[in-house]
């Protein structure tokens, strides 16, 4: 049981990380273009509001996880 749950949050991880690579690739590439920077500004805020909120829910998720009772019938 032990061995599912460390492959699961193993998997978790690199799903993590590539999406953290591929929201700094994003934010190099925008940054780096020619393009207005009120455009650079706002797609920036935008990714990164995503990322916040992903990253928020996330947390709550597995703190309210912790807090449940399981309960036997």
């Amino acid at each position: 049981m032990k061995n599912n749950r460390s492959v699961r949050n193993i998997g978790i991880a690199l799903t993590i990380l590539g999406f953290i690579l591929l929201m700094m690739y994003a934010f190099y590439e925008i940054l780096s273009s020619n393009e207005n920077l009120i455009l650079k500004l706002s797609i920036v805020a935008i990714l990164s509001g995503i990322a916040l909120a992903l990253f928020s829910l996330v947390r709550e998720k597995t703190a309210a996880k912790d807090n449940e009772i399981e309960r036997k019938y």
